[in-house]
């Protein structure tokens, strides 16, 4: 399991306490994997019941269990770092492996729900990153639902304008701070797809859609945008047969 999209899923959950232990984590889940859980407790200042019961949110029931889907998961990223020197088609082989555990049908099909839940849909990225929303755009709107590729430099004039029942998807590798900071205004529903399960965003984005990458950094592996492409047609496909059940 994928402790962090694990976390994700359940953010909507959290007391305040479980969002302080939630950053802890993103920022150095290193500390998960060396410290006892009350050494840990002490450090983000947080009682060991706090802790306990952010553990069971997720459905642990011990904290060890918790820590070894953690230390698991670092060490598949570690291996994958192994895999610089290999051919392109091998690195985008590992890379749909794990993309495969993190998209189950169910998670695809609460990532279809979501997304037809709401009035209308606009989207953006940067670089590479604009390349799926665009292809977004074209797939949904064939079954008549509103999409608009927003370009980054009409973003913040845009987002500022959205309403509650809208929804920004935004895709980018590394939740490019430049980008981020467009939309902070925004009084959308925010879906951001990233593959850094670190951002400082937790607060704004209302989802986030964690996918893997090639260590040492999303940015640098020429792969990683593949995947937004592979998530939005896969999307699609799930989109589709909702769309024809309500006609």
């Amino acid at each position: 399991m994928n402790p962090f999209l694990n976390m994700e899923k359940h953010k909507e959950e959290f007391t305040q306490n479980d969002m302080r232990i939630y950053q802890a984590i993103l920022e150095q889940p290193e500390r998960v994997i060396s410290l006892s859980t009350s050494r840990f407790a002490e450090e983000i200042n947080v009682s060991q019941p706090a802790l306990t019961r952010f553990i069971k949110v997720l459905g642990y029931q011990r904290y060890n269990d918790f820590r070894s889907d953690i230390t698991a998961f670092s060490a598949t990223l570690n291996q994958m770092s192994q895999s610089d020197s290999l051919p392109y088609f091998d690195r985008l082989r590992i890379l749909l492996s794990e993309t495969e555990k993190v998209l189950s049908d169910q998670y695809l099909n609460e990532l279809a729900d979501y997304i037809l839940s709401a009035s209308r849909i606009f989207t953006t990225g940067m670089g590479k990153s604009l390349q799926p929303a665009h292809l977004l755009q074209s797939l949904l709107r064939k079954y008549g639902i509103f999409v608009n590729a927003v370009p980054l430099d009409e973003l913040i004039e845009t987002a500022d304008s959205l309403t509650t029942d809208e929804l920004l998807i935004i895709f980018s590798v590394s939740a490019n701070k430049d980008l981020m900071q467009r939309i902070t205004n925004s009084d959308a529903r925010i879906m951001l797809v990233t593959t850094n399960a670190g951002h400082p965003y937790a607060n704004k984005i209302d989802k986030t859609v964690l996918l893997p990458y090639l260590p040492p950094d999303p940015e640098t592996s020429s792969v990683s945008p593949v995947l937004f492409d592979i998530l939005v047609e896969l999307i699609d496909s799930y989109i589709a047969p909702k769309i024809m059940e309500k006609k």
